[in-house]
């Protein structure tokens, strides 16, 4: 079970040729393990988490937008310009935004002391980037850049016929257009908490569902309405669990602890956790928090999408899987049974 804590992470100075774009990055999911824009298939982690401290006048990197890969943005301190297609947004403390795919967008620090966010971005096993103050593009991989001089699909491919027509492949039908910069934006303190608890109240805690407020369908892959990875902000009042000892068989969850202290079940170790603590749950791992504090545990939860996932609960020896949600005990068979 990965953890780290972020006060001990370097920061890690990046800077273009003339320092136009200009940052100090701590790259959380690199240091608990994952490889830099490599998804679960070639060992890294379903998304990537790291820390920008932007100094004043700089920007993190130019106006792009990426083809395929999403972009969630916390800010944690100080305060800046949000570029977002056509149109320019200030944005403050605590506000968390998302960037899905095709929507140009830049943060650039206008304030005068230094801006500090938490980036959260998934991982495309291919994506591309178009820059339009530039009018360039890339690919990821192989990691090229270049600009394009339009040609026909068969150019170079036969011999020219000059009374041919052009040839118009079939295009993809039209994407629905992404929702606005201020639908795709909010504060913390703007969502009430919602309360949860287990009929008996063995387990219960408050949360606030980011992602859900943001747009995303609960439980729902990219195609069909939800987000690649999920964000939420729960709280833990002294001596709360907020769910039984668990595993997935697919997804992958991260804690961020941002105030006070908890114990973390994890396999069959148990330790203390506390604040800018980042523990990581890789799929098949069980897993609980609880708060053994005297105040508030607060935390953000990070977790993929995976588009099927089981539960194993190793105290109850139960399991469940998520669509449709139910949950049963195993009763070993034969393979070929009530078959034949």
């Amino acid at each position: 079970m990965p953890r780290i804590s972020i006060s001990e992470l370097p920061w890690k100075e990046q800077q273009s040729p003339g320092r136009k774009f200009h940052s100090f990055c701590r790259d959380i999911s690199l240091a608990l393990g994952g490889i830099r824009n490599a998804g679960p298939s070639p060992g890294g982690h379903p998304f990537d988490l790291q820390i920008r401290r932007v100094p004043p006048g700089s920007a993190v990197c130019p106006f792009h937008a990426h083809l395929a890969q999403w972009e969630l943005y916390v800010v944690r301190y100080g305060a800046g310009t949000v570029r977002d297609g056509d149109e320019t947004y200030l944005v403050n403390p605590g506000d968390v935004f998302i960037h899905p795919p095709t929507v140009p967008h830049q943060l650039i620090n206008t304030s005068t002391v230094d801006l500090e966010v938490l980036i959260v971005a998934d991982h495309p096993p291919l994506d591309a980037f178009f820059y339009p103050d530039s009018n360039k593009w890339g690919l990821r991989p192989p990691g090229n850049y270049f600009r394009i001089t339009e040609t026909d699909y068969f150019d170079a491919e036969e011999p020219a016929t000059p009374d041919a027509p052009p040839y118009k492949p079939s295009g993809s039908p039209a994407s629905a257009a992404p929702a606005l910069f201020f639908q795709r934006r909010l504060h913390p303190d703007t969502i009430p908490w919602e309360p949860w608890a287990s009929p008996k109240g063995k387990f219960k805690g408050t949360s606030k569902e980011l992602s859900i407020a943001l747009g995303a369908l609960r439980n729902t892959p990219v195609g069909l309405g939800g987000h690649p990875f999920d964000l939420e902000l729960n709280k833990l009042a002294p001596g709360e669990c907020g769910c039984p000892f668990h595993s997935h068989a697919a997804q992958t969850e991260l804690f961020l602890i941002l105030t006070g202290s908890g114990l973390v079940r994890a396999g069959s170790e148990t330790f203390k956790v506390q604040a800018d603590d980042v523990i990581l749950h890789p799929p098949g791992e069980p897993h609980q928090l609880t708060n053994a504090g005297e105040t508030d545990l607060v935390f953000l939860l990070v977790a993929d999408n995976p588009i099927v996932d089981i539960y194993y609960y190793p105290d109850s020896d139960k399991w469940g899987h998520r669509t449709p949600r139910k949950f049963f005990r195993a009763t070993d068979t034969d393979y070929w049974d009530n078959e034949e």
